[in-house]
């Protein structure tokens, strides 16, 4: 999960971090054999400590976050509770896509809304959503081909991210996946489908069930204090979107040619996964 830059951890976790504003050059990339991977993240810059990586010119990793997302969901493992459905409030909003140079995302509309109870802090507004390819939740160690996090704050600035897995199938059928991906720009910058707008009720699985557990960013600066809640079920996409994910990646600035924009799963350290019945 992406967010960006206003100046602290908390702020950076309502809008995209270094690196990700357009136009600005890349800090980090996703590339596992690049300097500014995954596991030397938290040697980029003092701010991304919380990535748990290794210090500058270290090549030992150190736990500094210790509830890292993402994280595979071991279902054997998942405590079982009864807990409330995601009610999802979204309206549409204009169809416009960015290319971050470290995701394709479409920023929201304000407007739409989970609720996640019934006080007012358990209302948290749509900000964004972006892909990662593939997904970066597992289950069981299954990895996915992509994942969507629908990100959302409440008037606290805390986030809730919904994760969906999308898996790919020769007999999906066009719709809202293949629209935002043909839309995306190869290069960092916005694209727009004038007049069109989109819903993003439409990126969510029949079933309402998920699983639900405390992390993290995905991205630098890996900030804590994230409510995670990744649906069971996977949606199915056509070979296109994943395929379009991938070859957009490969020409984010300083991934060169790389073209998996997913995070490692990051141990639990104790924390426990709830699985809705």
């Amino acid at each position: 999960m992406e967010m960006r830059n206003s100046g602290i951890n908390i702020g950076c976790m309502l809008a995209l971090c270094v690196g990700s504003v357009l136009g600005q050059s890349t800090t980090w990339s996703h590339s596992p054999a690049a300097t500014n991977g995954p596991s030397h993240w938290g040697g980029v810059t003092p701010s991304y400590e919380t990535c748990g990586t290794a210090a500058p010119g270290s090549s030992t990793v150190v736990a500094v976050g210790m509830a890292q997302t993402p994280v595979d969901i071991a279902t054997a493992n998942a405590v079982l509770a009864i807990l409330p459905d995601i009610s999802f409030h979204y309206n549409t909003s204009p169809f416009e896509v960015e290319n971050t140079g470290h995701v394709v995302e479409v920023v929201y509309d304000a407007g739409s809304s989970i609720h996640l109870g019934r006080s007012v802090t358990d209302v948290y507004q749509l900000v964004q959503f972006h892909f990662h390819a593939p997904s970066e939740h597992t289950i069981d160690g299954k990895q996915f081909d992509a994942e969507v996090h629908l990100v959302h704050k409440n008037v606290l600035g805390q986030l809730a991210v919904v994760g969906v897995l999308l898996s790919k199938s020769s007999s999906a059928p066009s719709g809202i996946f293949d629209d935002i991906l043909t839309t995306a720009p190869m290069g960092m910058g916005t694209g727009t489908r004038d007049g069109d707008s989109l819903n993003a009720s439409s990126l969510l699985p029949e079933d309402p069930g998920y699983f639900t557990y405390a992390g993290s960013l995905t991205t630098p600066p890996c900030s804590e204090g994230v409510r995670w809640f990744v649906m069971q079920s996977p949606v199915s996409v056509s070979p296109y979107v994943i395929q379009q994910l991938h070859l957009i990646t490969s020409q984010f600035p300083g991934y060169n040619g790389y073209v998996n924009n997913n995070r490692p799963v990051s141990p639990l350290n104790g924390r426990v996964i709830l699985n809705t019945f």
